[in-house]
């Protein structure tokens, strides 16, 4: 009796539709990768114009060395976060924005603290006062439209205060005021003494002064020139009449 032999089972092979679209998936992740290096070393990746805005006493040069990158750097490397940190770390600047407009240009816009007074320096050069106390050289042209401050020591607390104070006060308030002096006593570490283009002389202290200047504007508008105490008590004495106090109600 012939037996008949089963036919030997065939192991399934990968459709061939399958190992096409394996290898179609590969060449489309290698032509990517290619294309990814090719534009990161085509000049589209990389910056071509830095442009630097809001600068009064910095100069661009300055803050574009500060940035660390310059034309032909990458457009990516370093990230924003990090430009902004290295501007930030110039003293004038007060705060920095910073964005990238693809493909290639980078822009820069700077705030500096705003100058609040000027100063005389010891060789006769005219210094402009920041409201965080930095002195800096006033371009050529810039307005001497601030009050001067005299005598004050360099770093002085007191002065970044008396800086700081200004900087909050409005400029018709500041408009009168042509000289600011320390004045410090053992009552009054932080004592000044103010001189007005309306020929006044003010004496106060830094942290009463926000709150004296506009009672002071009143007085100067309507009084004659005179001397002015702002401390504890407010005092005027007119000039005509020095030896008679007049206790200002």
């Amino acid at each position: 009796m012939t037996e008949r032999i089963p036919a030997l089972k065939r192991e399934d092979k990968v459709p061939k539709t399958r190992r096409e679209k394996k290898w179609l998936r590969i060449l489309i992740a290698l032509l990517i990768i290619v294309l990814i290096v090719l534009f990161f070393r085509s000049p589209l990746a990389k910056f071509s114009e830095i442009q630097v805005t809001g600068m009064v006493y910095l100069t661009k040069e300055e803050v574009t060395k500060a940035l660390g990158v310059a034309p032909g750097d990458s457009f990516f490397v370093p990230g924003t976060g990090k430009l902004k940190k290295r501007v930030s770390s110039l003293k004038p600047i007060e705060s920095v924005k910073i964005t990238k407009k693809f493909p290639s240009v980078l822009r820069v816009e700077v705030k500096e603290y705003p100058q609040v007074a000027v100063q005389l320096a010891a060789d006769g050069k005219v210094l402009a006062i920041l409201s965080n106390g930095l002195s800096l050289t006033i371009p050529e042209g810039h307005l001497l439209d601030k009050p001067i401050l005299s005598g004050w020591k360099p770093n002085d607390p007191i002065l970044n205060a008396l800086c700081a104070v200004l900087n909050e006060l409005p400029a018709y308030l500041l408009a009168d005021l042509s000289e600011i002096h320390p004045a410090p006593s053992a009552a009054y570490p932080n004592r000044i003494k103010l001189f007005t283009r309306s020929r006044f002389e003010v004496v106060t202290t830094v942290e009463r002064l926000p709150d004296k200047i506009t009672y002071l504007s009143d007085i100067v508008q309507n009084r004659e020139p005179g001397k002015i105490i702002m401390l504890e008590a407010d005092t005027y004495l007119p000039y005509s009449a020095e030896n008679v106090t007049d206790v200002i109600q």
